[in-house]
């Protein structure tokens, strides 16, 4: 059973967006009833909009909705976003994770700036997930700055109904998105079916596997002309430190897009005050915060993605070694140091 990398403390938090129509609603259904066994507190506009069989309901009330999966509602018509979040955070609660299902019409320039900067101390934003649809998402795009911005403010985009389009046109879908952020994430999907390891924060599966190599979405039901994609991981250690200029180059440029999210743990040596360096990409965001180490420095960083090409991310970490650890950075090159980790 693999030993996780880093545990963090707070509680994550994903939000799904996507114009009218999109599927986001199906896609928080199908993540509800294929939960890997996690406490998921959902944050919607009403409790209306999760159509989840009423067999699976074990509980209701004016602000809460719970499920027999371990899965609870909050609905904001009758709490705001502060404190539906409170409902999941208190003393003694046993959620795992929380989704917010935002509206068709929400600001997503707003919504973003709102989660990333006043969450509160016990829940952290993991990532923001946009879901398209593939049938209607040029027409949308075209007529609606809303629709663009879903794309150009998140961290994963979402193809859904791939099975509803001819091969071709998702060609042109993706390049229409890579178009307004290309270093986006993008993912296919049919009726929201998705592996949710790869949306939801991979430090949940501290008792199961990780992705195993090529492991592959288990779809119920007949989909035969559905894309089954296949997902890898890939593990790296050095017992030498990174140059960190080397490192943030490798972020920034040079890592595939087919890399869904990494995280792990760095050693910048001299040249990074000989401190630890906790790294999380997800999506097209990465993230570094530090602390002092409690055992003797090793990076180690685990990559997650679609046929990630690992002799690659293998050649670009070791030419970020650094070749002279004994040496401090350059006078005139200025390491901003990232704020102390808070996890």
């Amino acid at each position: 059973m693999p030993k996780p990398i880093i545990e963090f403390n707070k509680i994550p938090i994903t939000v799904l967006q996507g114009f009218l129509g999109s599927g986001k609603t199906t896609m928080l259904n199908y993540i509800l009833t294929h939960n890997e066994g996690m406490n998921i507190g959902v944050v919607v506009n009403d409790f209306g909009d999760i159509n989840i069989d009423s067999k699976l309901i074990k509980s209701q009330s004016d602000k809460q909705l719970e499920l027999t999966s371990g899965c609870i509602c909050c609905s904001l018509k009758t709490l705001d976003l502060q404190q539906a979040i409170d409902q999941f955070v208190f003393k003694g609660s046993n959620i795992d994770y929380i989704i917010i299902e935002a509206s068709g019409l929400a600001e997503p320039r707003d919504l973003a700036l709102t989660l990333r900067t006043t969450l509160g101390q016990k829940v952290r934003l993991d990532g923001i997930v946009t879901v398209i649809d593939a049938e209607n998402i040029e027409k949308n795009a075209a007529k609606h700055d809303i629709a663009r911005d879903q794309i150009l403010f998140c961290d994963f985009v979402v193809i859904n109904k791939v099975d509803l389009v001819k091969p071709d046109k998702i060609q042109d879908i993706r390049q229409m998105i890579t178009s307004f952020n290309p270093r986006v994430r993008v993912l296919e999907s049919t009726k929201g079916q998705i592996d949710i390891r790869l949306v939801l924060d991979q430090d949940l599966y501290k008792s199961r596997p990780l992705l195993t190599n090529d492991a592959s979405i288990d779809h119920s039901g007949d989909h035969s002309n559905h894309l089954h994609e296949k997902y890898t991981s890939y593990s790296w250690t050095s017992p030498e430190p990174l140059h960190p200029m080397k490192f943030q180059d490798f972020v920034n440029c040079k890592l595939p897009t087919n890399v869904y999210r990494a995280k792990g743990i760095i050693d910048f040596g001299l040249k990074g005050h000989s401190r630890k360096y906790i790294f999380q990409l997800v999506g097209v965001r990465p993230e570094l915060v530090w602390e002092n180490w409690d055992q003797k420095p090793l990076t180690e960083i685990v990559f997650i993605g679609q046929d990630i090409d690992k002799s690659l991310i293998k050649k670009e970490l070791e030419a970020c070694i650094d070749e002279s650890p004994d040496k401090q950075l350059e006078s005139n090159i200025e390491l901003k140091l990232p704020k102390k980790a808070d996890l």
